[in-house]
């Protein structure tokens, strides 16, 4: 089981072509949006705008899917159930409001009354308690811990009803905040077509401001407005999403003005040889960098617990289920190094799990330092030595190697990667690296916990709320396939503080802060992962777009917030 958390998930394919978009051949056809796209492409401005792509998205179903492609076109057709304050992170009402009773336990929601489906279908309560039940089913989703302690859902009438949760949980709003509605008439009743349906690859209505109107995977989207979304209907007309792998030719088609919108780290900002026609605007990620060591076999991945909840003994891995191996590790890495590369002003060092924006950052821990001396000295007491000059240490005979599994689909993760190999190779680590795409990246490293170590990040937009990130290091989410606990880090006390703090009485966010620096403190002298730092991220549009105002919790590969709002200038 996995909480959805917004990792950095960006383009897939090779870059290619508005041209060839615009031949492509589709799931769906239509010679409108076909025109649509070859109009963008000339760079005629015709009420279109054009962003840079995540990439090929796996699944138009938002609750089968993390990846970066999916979660940046759920925003243009699926509701949330709560929307989050773009400046704070805190839940705020949008598609609904909401009372809480006294005790905590229920929460009672109201739809907005003018809410439809695209096709004329009420947005009801029907379909939020579909959503919630089939998340609750046998059905795998990235959801499961958003719902886990919902007893039951109430409906009082077609836009009002209440959830019971079994037990009080203060980060309760934003985890249920993630999940988007589906359309429930457009699916069986019984969930038997959930995973199955042909509605999850070929959408054809939306609840969201754009409607999709033509796909051609590893290529295009292509959307038009909504005229009767509940939000307000869009101002520009046309929206295409066009798939671009290699970020500095997307730099390029930025600066050509063949793309209006895109995100980008500090390091490609530096490559914009000319900013005349664009604005940009620079928020800290809200996320945290890590590097995964793997506490286990990366060769027989096993879960934390077996289907009856008892512990399951994972065979441990050779390297890093040493304490020593992983601090020597930590303090063999320059992140002032991997920072730099970012640009000026290229990010924050970390020391945990929690995002420094968030009101229960421990900002009293201070991060490994940069120490080969020091890394060299646990190497040698765990006794890696280099007996025979060749610059690798060796115990019983077996070198002292591993491998970087990555995937290039941000220029950061290649970076960090090749870096981390050069300092950890000149204290007697034998480092090799390994490239995946991405898709294959996701399913067999990342998921499929199928690595020795790995740099990734895990961000969420609800920043300020702690528990959005713990679960990297929450024992229950170390399932292979699908949980975000990467590394089989298992730490029954890191567990009952984390439950604690989502129970606190009252919700008292000072007490629930002392619970997450707590955490913190344990998982970093754990070293549970390496923590290495939260970049900037540039936003970055052709200025003829106005109403785009980014915020500092938007979500950096380009979340379209507010699309609607959006306008072409005259």
């Amino acid at each position: 089981m996995k909480r959805l958390h917004l990792f950095v998930l960006l383009t897939l394919l090779a870059s290619l072509t508005l041209t060839a978009c615009a031949t492509a051949t589709a799931p769906t056809q239509s010679d409108s949006a076909a025109d649509t796209v070859t109009t963008a492409s000339s760079g005629e401005q015709t009420g279109t705008i054009v962003i840079r792509n995540m990439g090929n998205l796996t699944s138009w179903n938002p609750t089968l899917t993390s990846d970066g492609a999916s979660l940046q076109a759920r925003n243009l057709l699926w509701p949330a159930l709560i929307n989050t304050d773009e400046t704070t992170g805190e839940p705020v009402p949008g598609l609904q409001t909401w009372e809480v009773s006294d005790d905590t336990l229920t929460y009672t929601f109201h739809i907005r009354d003018d809410a439809t489906w695209s096709d004329g279908t009420p947005i009801s309560s029907t379909d939020v308690k579909f959503i919630i039940d089939a998340i609750q089913s046998d059905i795998e989703t990235v959801f499961e811990t958003a719902v886990e302690q919902i007893v039951a859902v109430n409906i009082i009438d077609e836009k009002s009803y209440e959830v019971v949760l079994d037990e009080n949980n203060c980060a309760f709003l934003p985890s249920f905040g993630a999940i988007r509605l589906l359309p429930a008439h457009k699916y069986a009743a019984d969930f038997s077509d959930f995973e199955s349906s042909d509605f999850n690859m070929n959408p054809d209505i939306s609840g969201g401001p754009y409607i999709l109107e033509e796909w051609a995977p590893t290529e295009f989207e292509a959307y038009t407005a909504n005229p009767d979304y509940w939000g307000g209907a869009p101002a520009i007309p046309n929206l295409v999403n066009r798939v671009m792998e290699d970020s500095a030719t997307g730099v390029q088609a930025l600066q050509a003005g063949e793309v209006d919108y895109m995100t980008m780290q500090g390091d490609l900002f530096q490559q914009i040889s000319n900013l005349d026609g664009l604005e940009y605007s620079s928020f800290p990620q809200t996320s945290v960098g890590f590097l995964a060591l793997n506490w286990s076999d990366p060769d027989n991945p096993q879960p934390a617990y077996d289907a009856n909840g008892n512990l399951v003994e994972q065979t441990p891995h050779p390297l890093f289920s040493d304490v020593r191996v992983r601090k020597a590790v930590a303090m063999g890495i320059n992140v002032q190094d991997l920072i730099d590369a970012m640009g000026p002003d290229g990010g924050t060092q970390l020391v945990g799990a929690v995002s420094p924006i968030s009101w229960a950052y421990n900002d009293e821990l201070s991060p490994y330092p940069y120490d080969p001396e020091g890394a060299q000295a646990l190497l040698e007491e765990a006794g890696w030595v280099d007996s025979d000059g060749d610059g690798v240490r060796e115990k019983d005979g077996e070198p002292l190697a591993f491998t970087i599994s990555y995937s290039s689909i941000l220029q950061m993760f290649e970076t960090e990667t090749l870096l981390i190999q050069d300092q950890l190779n000149q204290i007697g680590f034998d480092v090799s690296v390994q490239h995946y795409e991405w898709a294959n990246y996701l399913e067999e490293v990342l998921y499929g916990q199928g690595f020795d170590a790995t740099p990734m990040t895990n961000s969420d937009g609800a920043a300020a709320e702690p528990d959005t990130f713990t679960s990297l290091i929450l024992s229950r989410q170390d399932v292979p396939g699908t949980g975000n606990n990467f590394t089989s880090y298992i730490n029954p006390e890191i567990d009952e503080l984390i439950d604690q703090a989502r129970s606190v009485d009252g919700c008292d966010q000072a007490e629930r802060a002392e619970l997450y620096k707590q955490i913190q403190e344990i998982a970093h002298e754990d070293v549970s992962y390496v923590w290495l730092f939260v970049p900037n991220m540039f936003h970055v549009s052709n200025s003829r777009i106005g109403g785009f105002e980014p915020g500092a919790t938007w979500v950096y590969y380009g979340y379209l917030d507010h699309p609607q709002e959006w306008f072409i200038k005259d």
